[in-house]
């Protein structure tokens, strides 16, 4: 498979910075030197400069150039695609209901959207035919556009978002313990106030700043894990 040309270009720069040939504080060569060396539009270079800054190899200083970045070590990163680093195995996904409705004041969802109507999706992860988190999706509403209950019915939400923005996403995660409400211990069949493991997602534009998800996933306390590393260039996996 041919490689995309802004991508070669973004793996052989980590590849020197990995090999130390190019070591925190020190200055990447010109634009211009840079697109003669890779054979690249400046478009092209930018857009791979610009991918590099985001995964933190590299930032910019105008007027001067590009420089490596210092790594942190204190920074640690996991790892997760969505519910299959929290669940031994999710069988199926049940969806519950599909709505609009308008942000109650002093909600979370509230401050998130303001006033903006919103399509809530509640959906039930089940496990061994065992509910184990149950998970409330908000994305803005958009008249003229009707909710297809069939196509809300699969594992990742986020995925046509993250297809359609790529790079223009960020992303956030929240994760906490709380004790379950009613609406919760009744969906997954618990004790009330029993402690869940909540986690909350929510993706922007980072190039608007505008929201476009913001997700819940009440998880049963006993099948939630967490592992973390330190950074490392894996561009095969997901990283939130």
């Amino acid at each position: 498979m041919t490689k995309v040309l802004y991508l070669s270009v973004v793996e052989d720069i980590k590849k020197k910075i990995i090999a130390a040939q190019l070591k925190p504080g020190d200055m990447l060569k010109s634009e211009s030197e840079l697109m003669k060396e890779y054979n690249v539009s400046r478009m092209t270079l930018r857009k791979s400069l610009s991918l590099l800054s985001n995964e933190g190899y590299i930032y910019s200083i105008p007027g001067k150039g590009n420089f490596v970045c210092q790594p942190d070590t204190d920074v640690f990163q996991f790892r997760f695609d969505d519910y299959s680093s929290f669940i031994p195995q999710v069988e199926d996904i049940e969806l519950l209901s599909v709505t609009v409705e308008n942000p109650e004041p002093a909600s979370s969802t509230y401050e998130i959207f303001k006033d903006r109507q919103l399509i809530r999706i509640d959906r039930l992860i089940l496990s061994e035919q065992i509910p184990v988190a149950l998970e409330i999706v908000y994305t803005p509403y958009i008249p003229n556009k009707p909710v297809v209950e069939d196509k809300l019915h699969f594992a990742n939400y986020s995925k046509a978002i993250e297809t359609k923005y790529a790079f223009a996403l960020k992303k956030t995660l929240k994760i906490t313990f709380n004790n379950s409400d009613e609406y919760v211990s009744k969906k997954l069949n618990i004790d009330e106030f029993s402690e869940v493991a909540k986690l909350e997602k929510m993706i922007v534009n980072k190039e608007t700043s505008v929201p476009l998800t913001f997700s819940i996933l009440y998880l049963k306390k006993e099948y939630f894990s967490l592992t973390a590393t330190t950074p490392e260039d894996d561009s095969s996996k997901k990283i939130f």
